[in-house]
This record gives C-alpha cells, structure tokens and sequence, in this order.
C-alpha cells in the first residue's frame, strides 16, 4: 500500500522579531493510503500544528513533507491553497457553517470558485449530503439543526470535491455522547466503504480508538505510534 503521507525530520518553529519558538522538534512517520490515524497529545504537545502542516494551512521550517509522493516542503502560500483546495477535506470542532444559509448552500461552498459547472454543483453537494444521511434536511437552514446534524453538513462540505484525505479536528468536542458516536460512525464509513484517508485530532481516548492507529505527541515529539488492539468498530449503518 503506498503512503499518501510522509514526514522525514519535520520540525516548526514560529518567530516573533528575534524570539524562536520551537513546536515540533523532528517528526517523522508515514500515513498509507486508505488508513484511519488519530493524533492525540496534551495542550501544547504540537497536534493541531502538524495538522496545519499536513493540511496545507501552515508551511514546516525544515524537514521533508510528501503528500502522494510530491515534495511540498517548499512550496509557497499560493501553491499551498491549490494543494489544499484540491487534496483536502476539513471538519473542525466548531462547525464552521453560515448560520442563515441552507444546508446545501453551506455544502457548496468550496465549489464558489472552482471550476465545476455550475450545473454540476448542485448534483455533487446532494451525492455528499446523502452520504451522511441528511437528505431530508437539505433545504433547513443550519441554524435549524441539532449540534450532530451540523456535523453531518461539515463533513458533507468536507466530502463534496471528493479528496483522498479529510482532517477531522477535534470533531466531537461540541457534541453530546449519542452525536459523537453518529460522527464517528460516519467517518468510519468513510474510511471502511469509500477508502478515504482520515486523519483525526483529538484528546479523547474513546474517540481515538475508531481509528486502526495512533500516533501520540508530547512536547513536539512522538511518544509513541501504536496500531489500535481493541478498535471502536461502528456497524456500518448511518443513523438519520
């Protein structure tokens, strides 16, 4: 299975006029294609920064990045955006939705200013709604929905230019036990029915644990990346 993902000596430091600080101190592992890999550290152990590296949100200071065999270490803030709008999905932990707006509206939008037809932008947003099972919520507003269901349109949103990867920060933060699980048993279904990569921050054991491995950090450096023995397995029917 080749690797979509992999890191060689990574390291970050952000700079103020003369002050360095330093995030991560060298990091390096590889993601094959098609696996669930959950990051988990502390605050402060450097998670949520490698994830901006890995997503094309933020760039490395040294080190080595491929993402499918391209080397991306040094590519600039405009090259980053077009990895990042074409190679990416992103779930966040605060929804990231237009309050007011349908929720077929708020799943197109990473199609504002692609080049997909206009025509075909409706069709892709409904295949990707359905695949979470809102199907019946596409005309309510996002507003209307239930902290779970709000989820279901960020990964729907995450899901429309169909990437091989989709980042999930911290998805069930804001969510009750019953909705967490629902998300989890989506993204799940992702991964096991449609191949695509997952990777997942969080600190909750429970929530890590749906994934087949996991990688933990601690002060900018891997403490240890084991594969799941006992794996949170979901049943494979999306619950509506």
């Amino acid at each position: 299975m080749s690797d979509v993902i992999r890191v060689e000596n990574l390291k970050k430091s952000y700079f103020n006029e003369e002050l360095e600080t330093p995030v991560l101190h060298g990091i390096t592992f590889s993601v094959p294609k098609g696996q669930f890999l959950s990051i988990m550290g502390p605050s402060g152990s450097g998670k949520s920064t490698l994830m901006h590296i890995l997503g094309f949100l933020d760039g490395l200071t040294s080190g080595k990045y491929y993402f499918e065999d391209k080397d991306v270490s040094t590519l600039d803030e405009d090259k980053l955006a077009l990895m990042r709008g074409e190679n990416v999905g992103f779930i966040f932990q605060a929804f990231n939705l237009l309050p007011k707006t349908s929720v077929l509206d708020n799943v197109m939008l990473p199609l504002l200013y692609s080049n997909v037809p206009a025509g075909k932008r409706t069709e892709l947003a409904m295949e990707a709604i359905e695949s979470v099972g809102l199907g019946h919520r596409v005309h309510n507003l996002s507003n209307q929905l239930s902290g779970g269901e709000r989820q279901r349109v960020a990964i729907a949103r995450a899901l429309i230019r169909k990437p091989p990867v989709i980042f999930a920060d911290e998805p069930t933060g804001n969510l009750d036990s019953k909705s967490g699980a629902q998300v989890m048993e989506i993204l799940q279904h992702l991964n096991m029915k449609f191949g695509h990569t997952i990777i997942l921050v969080t600190h909750e054991t429970y929530t890590a644990e749906h994934a087949e491995r996991i990688i933990k950090l601690k002060d900018g450096l891997i403490e240890s990346d084991q594969p799941v023995k006992n794996r949170c397995l979901s049943t494979g029917e999306l619950t509506k």
